[in-house]
């Protein structure tokens, strides 16, 4: 079965919104018996070898999503654990609310300009 380009699909994986666009292809080769294997296994779960190597393709990035995520969650705890040791440290500032909001504004003001 040949999807168009334009054609959208969702997979078991997929929440209504989150409907993509087909627009990639992976071509590999391996060899005759591990294809005729396959066959069969996409034959018992009646599904075409296409549909099956898709949806362990998702499987896959579903899976590398969560490992970054659980790198970013490393890297924020890792960021915590740090301000807690300036804090224990004494090597902490205090502000105000209304100085953190000067400060962003004269941030962001020098990113607008390209001078960060």
């Amino acid at each position: 079965m040949t999807i168009p380009p334009t054609t959208t699909i969702m997979t078991t994986q997929m929440t209504p919104h989150q409907v993509i666009t087909m627009s990639s292809t992976i071509h590999f080769r391996i060899d005759e018996e591990t294809k005729r294997l396959a066959m069969q296994a996409a034959e018992r779960h009646n599904m075409s070898l296409t549909e099956l190597m898709r949806q362990r393709a998702e499987e896959l990035a579903a899976e590398e999503l969560r490992h970054q995520s659980n790198e970013h969650d490393g890297w924020l705890e890792e960021q915590i654990a740090q301000a807690f040791s300036r804090h224990d440290a004494g090597e902490s500032e205090y502000i105000s609310n209304e100085e953190m909001e000067s400060r962003m504004n004269t941030l962001k003001q020098q990113a607008l300009r390209g001078k960060l």
